[in-house]
């Protein structure tokens, strides 16, 4: 019955991009950039009301029929797009809304590949926004998401990627990571040019974008090469493809954050959920309309960018980290032990998540809440790939040090370590108390002032690591299939 969604309704199929827009005129928030801004009804992800199912019931299939009957009369747009850009691992995706919604179809043209050539899709979303009960219904095997009752882009967004990594790992032999990607071409420690990929990972408001984008002042012959800010897919042979064309931002640093601002307010960007004052002025920093303001922007208008989206060599993971009693960064010992930090996704809740909650840990398997199921068989994925390549990975915290109270972790402080590991500078030791190594010497920086012994002392700081290893080895604890090595290695 779920197929008759995209074969018996009344479609417009791929209109072109400004057609898109017209059709979506209405929607707009005039503004004096004259740029495409919408307010959907709902302001993000659905996750509380997203369902995952392995059959069809026949519940389900009377779900089916009435939304089916309801929707029957109605103009559809039909938009057949790419995730990704290599032919060696596409998926193409086929993405069906209302017309008067267009809208939505307009961000996702933008947002993703035109189809090449002829391929049956391998993913399928069907959008009914003004359903009026809210389900975001997943059915894996099919490869079949059928959102309701949500206008949100970012859930027609995520419900292409979710399902990509998704087959990814389960029929592809890889893996879909939460991270974004960038090349750096840097000296090293014994001044030899070097290339070297980055795959950076982190749960809100632990700095992955500002990493990503960022050049580090980098001069020329050095630099760095942009490639994507959400979503990658790792092979087994240590190699990473991206997955957009362009790219979807949060708009609530933009205005630190030049590189981002500049493609913000271009002409081909779309803003979501962001304010517009009375007299047309767009503020990124006003929250009133909602504090998960979203853009679809043009990413080869973010300096740095290159048409290609790919790593054709992974190098160094970096696992973003927001904590208040830890080092500003810390190479883990090997592939055991970086699983069981991606298992772990550990940051703190920030004051946008909870007021009350403030520096309590917070825990997303892989920093990715898209993972469909069995968490553990990611963790022991990754595992296995790092086994078999040399990918250095890294606890980079971009928190304090000290307790909430404490001495903050700059962004330039993060960056100037990020540009070190690049270069492979930095001069490592092991710390019993931690479990894995942490720098004795950073050129270009002083590190004495986040010296964990100086701040707590040294009694009192190995028995909170101590506390939370153990905290750590007992969360592992509840990923039964996850291999013994991992969960060992804390």
């Amino acid at each position: 019955m779920w197929e008759k969604f995209f074969t018996d309704f009344s479609f417009m199929e791929n209109p072109e991009l400004s057609d898109l827009r017209q059709m979506a005129k209405k929607d707009e928030i005039p503004n004096r950039y004259g740029i495409a801004v919408y307010h959907s009804k709902i302001k993000s992800r659905s996750a509380k009301f997203t369902e995952y199912h392995y059959e069809i019931t026949p519940d389900l299939e009377t779900l089916f029929q009435e939304v089916f009957q309801h929707y029957q009369s109605r103009k559809w747009i039909k938009v057949e797009r790419n995730i990704g850009q290599s032919p060696e691992n596409l998926f193409r995706q086929l993405y069906i809304v209302p017309s008067e919604y267009a809208r939505l179809a307009f961000m996702m043209t933008h947002n993703n590949f035109d189809p090449v050539g002829q391929k049956d899709p391998d993913i399928y979303i069907a959008a009914f926004p003004d359903w009026p009960d809210r389900r975001i219904l997943v059915f894996p095997n099919l490869h079949f998401t059928m959102i309701l009752g949500s206008d949100y882009y970012g859930e027609s967004k995520m419900a292409g990627l979710r399902m990509a990594m998704h087959i990814m790992r389960e029929e592809r032999g890889g893996i879909g990571l939460h991270a974004g990607s960038k090349i750096y071409r840097v000296k090293n420690a014994q001044g030899q040019f070097t290339e070297r990929g980055a795959l950076i990972f982190g749960l809100s408001g632990t700095g992955k974008t500002t990493i990503s984008v960022n050049s580090h002042n980098l001069v020329e012959p050095e630099g760095v090469e942009i490639l994507q800010d959400d979503i990658n897919m790792l092979t087994t042979k240590g190699n990473s493809y991206g997955t957009e064309k362009n790219f979807y931002v949060k708009t609530d640093s933009v205005s630190s954050t030049p590189q981002l601002q500049d493609a913000c307010l271009a002409e081909d960007a779309i803003l979501e959920n962001v304010y517009v004052s009375p007299e047309g002025e767009i503020d990124f920093d006003d929250m009133s309309i909602s504090t998960n303001g979203r853009a679809v922007i043009n990413r080869r208008r973010i300096p740095n960018t290159s048409e290609r989206i790919d790593l054709p060599q992974v190098s160094f993971f970096l696992f973003n980290t927001r904590r208040y009693d830890i080092p500003p960064v810390g190479k883990l010992t090997g592939p055991a032990q970086a699983a069981a930090f991606f298992m772990l996704g550990e940051s703190t809740i920030t004051s946008a998540d909870d007021p009350t909650r403030v520096g309590e840990t917070t825990r997303v398997v892989g920093f990715d809440p898209f993972i469909i199921n069995k968490p553990e068989k990611s963790g022991n994925r990754l595992y296995e790939i790092l086994s078999n390549h040399p990918i250095d990975v890294y606890i980079v915290n971009t928190g304090k040090i000290g307790g909430l109270d404490g001495i903050k972790i700059t962004p330039e402080v993060t960056l100037k370590i990020v540009e070190n590991i690049a270069r492979g500078t930095i001069k490592w030791q092991y710390n019993e108390d931690l479990g894995y190594e942490i720098p004795v010497e950073v050129p270009g920086l002083d590190l004495s002032q986040f010296d964990p012994y100086k701040i707590y002392g040294k009694e009192e700081y190995r028995n909170m690591m101590e506390t939370l290893r153990n905290d750590r080895r007992n969360h592992l604890q509840q990923f039964l299939d996850l291999y013994d090595q991992i969960k060992e290695s804390i």
